[in-house]
């Protein structure tokens, strides 16, 4: 265990201070939870996203929010749904390569979602759902 001093501010020390009160908690608890999720690991992450997820951690809300309504293009989208479709059948060397290629893309892309509405959320600012409101 490391001990580290650095100054934040007044705004921020109290709405951790109001958080531990509300948890019952020893503020440098909150602090190193904070920490945690702010600072994930990403060890388990495909390597060629690790670095843009933990990049988000300093993003703006706007920034987040376009991630995290972003939508896979409808032909990469076609496409899948079309390769996982005739996997009844055993697929050609290259629909092999490229369903696994759009699946790693669509997991990348899941993974940048989760951590910009995981952010948002943490954030707090305008409620989730209602931001995700698909009749948009």
């Amino acid at each position: 265990m490391a001990t580290l001093t650095f100054e934040v501010s007044d705004s921020l020390l109290t709405r951790a201070r109001e958080t531990a009160q509300a948890l019952e908690r020893p503020l440098e608890e909150v602090l190193v939870g904070a920490l945690a999720v702010g600072l994930p690991d990403v060890h388990g992450a495909p390597e060629s996203v690790r670095n843009e997820l933990l990049e988000m951690t300093f993003l703006d809300e706007e920034s987040l929010w376009r991630i995290a309504k972003d939508e896979m293009a409808s032909t990469d989208q076609r496409e899948l749904q079309a390769l996982l479709d005739v996997q009844r059948r055993p697929l050609f060397p290259r629909e092999e390569v490229r369903l696994q290629a759009l699946r790693e893309s669509y997991g990348k892309a899941m993974l940048r979602k989760a951590r910009a509405l995981a952010l948002l959320s943490l954030r707090g600012g305008q409620p989730l759902l209602e931001a995700l409101d698909v009749s948009e």
